[in-house]
């Protein structure tokens, strides 16, 4: 069901598993100019199981929304990004309140703009978050965290394509070096193509998650 209650004030959709305290929970977070629906079928074939929670992003640029801006040249909003990890936080947490999910349980699920934020999420409120799953993602921060975060435990998918030109490799490569120096486990899958994600990833991280 679709909804804003008194705590999670943000449009978004809640799909609950049949045992929502057990189950993972995964927060799926959507690319520009999509919504909280875009990556529902993404999440239910990661993990039939699991509970999905979907927000959308209250930024919007030339009617489009995401969880933060990146400018012409390229660069991201740095200060947006941080804001925005502290919001989804923030709403996770309220959410697990109003739902009754499990907070030790959440991934965070995203393609692009939201792949982006679900890396952020983690690098600034690594307790909010188990691991990530991001697709069409790339370095987001151009300094390193004020405060070093503990991801020692934490799992960390990267689905990228080749020609992507918004994951260049140099920069994929400097963020999956990032997370592993904060002690997270990361698994970096290459798919031939550009900004897309690869069916055959997501049956590998389905598989992955399972087990």
């Amino acid at each position: 069901m679709a909804g804003i209650g008194a705590t999670t004030r943000r449009p978004h959709v809640w799909k609950p598993a049949s045992d929502v305290a057990s189950a993972r929970t995964l927060l799926l977070l959507h690319g520009t100019g999509a919504d909280e629906r875009d990556l529902l079928g993404l999440g239910k074939a990661l993990d039939p199981e699991a509970n999905l929670l979907s927000p959308r992003g209250l930024v919007v640029a030339d009617g489009m929304a995401r969880f933060f801006l990146r400018y012409p040249d390229g660069r991201f909003d740095e200060a947006g990004i941080i804001a925005n990890a502290a919001e989804l936080a923030e709403f996770v947490a309220a959410a697990a309140f109003e739902y009754g999910f499990d907070e030790s349980k959440v991934w965070a699920v995203g393609f692009s703009n939201g792949a982006n934020a679900a890396g952020s999420m983690l690098l600034l409120h690594p307790d909010a978050l188990q691991g990530i799953v991001a697709f069409g993602t790339t370095k987001s921060f151009t300094a390193p965290p004020k405060r070093i975060p503990a991801l020692v435990g934490k799992k960390v998918f990267i689905a990228n394509g080749k020609l992507d030109d918004y994951s260049p490799a140099d920069k994929t490569d400097a963020m999956v070096r990032e997370f592993r120096q904060y002690g997270a486990q990361v698994e970096l899958m290459m798919h031939s193509g550009g900004h897309t994600i690869s069916h055959e990833h997501v049956k590998q991280i389905a598989a992955a998650l399972q087990a």
